[in-house]
């Protein structure tokens, strides 16, 4: 679905160069098709610029007694303020508590492309004491993306999963839970996914920038043949030259306390910044047509992914989907 202050031609235009992207590759797109994009971005700036975007997304916030059962959208955030608020994890599951039951443990630093704010942070396993030491010292490592829930079972019994469990659709494939735990003004810059996310923030505050999935096109996303998509846009510079368009995004922010969860819809653009130190879970799941649905192109790309191809993905159905993990050739 085009974003409605873009005129049809363009954004048929800039789908075919995206795609184009993808087969070519960056340095042959660019020799190819670069003086191509820089006219057509002028013609959708000026468009842009004359024609203001209704604001037609939103994050759905709700507070306790406004919802029962957890429910999705196909397109929107939903906020669900304090569903997890008498779990067993809030309270219990503090840094010290980390440190003193989970120290021992091995715990894996990921610097994937696009899920790291700079290169500072490099690919490493390190003892949980150590990492939640340095945290404390200040160190501006992130712990993210770490399967330590799934691989200690007594972490699994501090969350209701009859309630998570109603999140899920028919053809979900997996359950997996992505464990975050980071200092003060941590991030992840702007990214997204093919899971459907369920967000559990357990300790501190974690702010959330979010923008709809047809706003790659002003983020400035490229198609890298990974299978997860990201930015390298900052939402609070909207003079970059590097992303021209960025100044047409609508942003969409919201604060995320203990006890709050968070869903939200495959493939939509997210970057997520620590206000304080900060724990937190993401239980994810997948399905073929939740992909679909949120972008046809971004679907595509996702099938036509190389890194890892789709197959290693796929069989069997277990790997990290969205390959937060060492690349092969570091």
């Amino acid at each position: 679905m085009k974003p409605n202050n873009i005129k049809t031609g363009h954004w048929w235009a800039y789908n075919a160069l995206f795609l184009a992207e993808h087969f070519l590759g960056e340095k042959w797109y660019g020799k190819v098709f670069g003086n191509t994009e820089k006219k057509l971005y002028k013609a959708i700036d000026e468009f842009a610029t004359n024609n203001p975007m209704p604001d037609e997304f939103k994050i759905i916030d709700l507070k306790k007694g406004e919802y029962t059962d957890p429910f999705k959208h196909d397109h929107f955030p939903i906020v669900f303020r304090g569903a997890a608020a008498d779990w067993a994890c809030q309270g219990k599951w503090t840094f010290d508590y980390f440190a003193e039951k989970y120290g021992h443990e091995d715990v894996t630093l990921v610097n994937n492309p696009g899920l790291i704010k700079d290169s500072d942070q490099a690919y490493d396993v390190v003892k949980f004491r150590d990492y939640i030491a340095g945290m404390k010292q200040g160190s501006k490592r992130y712990l993210k993306f770490s399967r330590l829930v799934d691989e200690q079972s007594g972490l699994r019994e501090d969350f209701d999963y009859d309630w998570l469990r109603k999140f899920r659709v028919k053809g979900a494939q997996n359950e997996l839970n992505y464990f975050f735990m980071g200092g003060k003004n941590t991030m992840t810059p702007i990214h997204d996914g093919y899971a459907m996310t369920i967000f559990v923030q357990v300790e501190g505050i974690k702010r959330w920038v979010f923008y709809p999935t047809n706003h790659r096109i002003f983020i400035g996303s490229r198609p890298r043949r990974y299978n997860y998509f990201f930015s390298d846009a900052d939402p609070y510079n909207l003079n970059d030259p590097k992303f021209p368009l960025l100044k047409h995004a609508k942003r969409h922010e919201i604060l995320l306390h203990p006890g709050d969860v968070l869903y939200f819809p495959s493939l939509v653009w997210h970057q997520v910044e620590n206000v304080t130190d900060s724990i937190g879970v993401a239980y994810k799941f997948a399905t073929l047509k939740s992909g679909f649905i949120s972008s046809k192109m971004l679907f595509t790309c996702f099938l036509l992914a190389t890194k890892p191809l789709l197959i290693n993905t796929l069989l069997p159905w277990k790997a990290d989907i969205l390959n937060y993990k060492k690349p092969k050739n570091d």
